[in-house]
């Protein structure tokens, strides 16, 4: 694969080299929004009989709000689901003086560390929760998806110990 050399921005563009033999037209086939400027960039360079056709199509980096925005009802729901079990477990904890001196924190049945609810940050915790066609596509890939996604959240949910820690 080549790359067409530009002044791009770092992470915002991609650049897609396509080796057409039959001359297809690909401004059929791809949408308006990939155009960049008002029409497909291509360069078109001859080697030996076949051409070489290169479109460069705008990708959007996904910014930290947009994430959040895209989020439904269902995600949120989620993320207040597991920031609720993690702060049961927390009062568990508390409540049967499961103190980590080592760790300097409260810890559940299984010794993984447990925060409260107001040391969880709630937006974190929604970034990393995927969107439904996501998680359902993953999870009926593999077998173990549930278990990497709640060690996952767990992780993110315990951040603040981990920033204490260092």
């Amino acid at each position: 694969m080549k790359q067409i050399e530009s002044n791009f921005r770092e992470n915002s563009r991609a650049c897609v080299v396509i080796q057409d033999d039959e001359g297809l037209d690909w401004s059929e086939f791809l949408l308006e929004d990939d155009v960049v400027g008002y029409t497909f960039t291509e360069q078109v360079k001859t080697e030996s009989t076949n051409k070489h056709s290169a479109f460069v199509a705008e990708i959007k980096e996904k910014m930290r709000e947009e994430i959040l925005k895209e989020k439904t009802e269902r995600e949120r729901f989620f993320a207040d689901c597991k920031i609720q079990k993690m702060h049961e477990e927390f009062e568990d904890a508390n409540f049967y003086r499961r103190y980590d001196k080592k760790r300097d924190c409260y810890i559940n049945k299984k010794r993984d560390p447990v925060v409260h609810r107001r040391e969880v940050m709630y937006n974190d915790v929604l970034a990393v929760i995927p969107l439904s066609d996501k998680y359902y596509s993953d999870f009926a890939k593999a077998k173990n998806y549930m278990i990497r996604m709640d060690k996952i959240i767990r992780d993110v949910m315990i951040a603040s110990l981990m920033k204490r820690d260092e």
